[in-house]
């Protein structure tokens, strides 16, 4: 009898369960299923929420169009700094190789006093002091002197005007068209480049200068 009862029941109440789930079922989905909302227009979004999403979307493009901006500014005025500093080196690089410090004199040693004028020229003793830079074995300076001695010749001769300070090159063109100029033009390279050159000099290469010198020395 219990399930008689049981089954009647089953047979009256079945159809309309079986009749409502597909329909709740449907409704469900479509609310969470954006592509299925075309499937049927009695379940089609209100317009008022589909003109909000457009509006969040349209403010996340505006916000991502003025972050990238602001980036891009950014960047812009990175590079521009690297390209000023890039600018700001190069022109102290220029800079730095044009201006020239001023050379640095050397001290001056006691066997080689200052020649201020050319009464200090005409007034030393040139022969003593080579025979003494000679005999301490300083040849570099004893051909200076014998230079000195040269300057100190041309000079009483009014071949040359000795002032302080000239260049050797220009006591050079000054003596050129003399029958001396080319030997002392000579004499001067070799001058220069023993004592501002720093080069070391042997008895045998002090010598063999020493008689070019003499050339054009009068009593030599």
């Amino acid at each position: 009898m219990v399930k008689r009862l049981l089954l009647l029941l089953l047979v009256f109440t079945g159809p309309a369960c079986l009749a409502q789930s597909p329909a709740e079922d449907a409704i469900k989905l479509k609310n969470n299923r954006e592509d299925l909302w075309y499937a049927d227009s009695s379940f089609a979004r209100p317009p008022q929420h589909i003109n909000q999403e457009a509006e969040a979307k349209t403010k996340k493009r505006m916000r991502d169009t003025r972050t990238l901006e602001k980036v891009t500014i950014l960047l812009g005025y990175l590079m521009g700094g690297l390209i000023l500093a890039a600018l700001a080196y190069a022109f102290y690089s220029f800079t730095k190789n044009k201006i020239k410090s001023p050379p640095k004199k050397s001290p001056q040693r006691s066997d080689d006093p200052p020649i201020e004028t050319v009464e200090d020229l005409y007034q030393t003793d040139f022969v003593s002091r080579i025979t003494s830079a000679e005999a301490s074995g300083n040849l570099r300076l004893a051909l200076r002197f014998y230079y000195l001695r040269l300057l100190q010749e041309l000079a009483k001769q009014s071949l040359i005007r000795y002032e302080k300070n000239k260049t050797n090159k220009q006591y050079a063109e000054e003596i050129k068209n003399h029958k001396w100029g080319p030997d002392f033009h000579r004499a001067t390279q070799y001058y220069n480049f023993v004592w501002y050159g720093e080069h070391a000099l042997d008895k045998e290469n002090y010598m063999q200068l020493v008689s070019h010198f003499k050339k054009m020395l009068p009593y030599e």
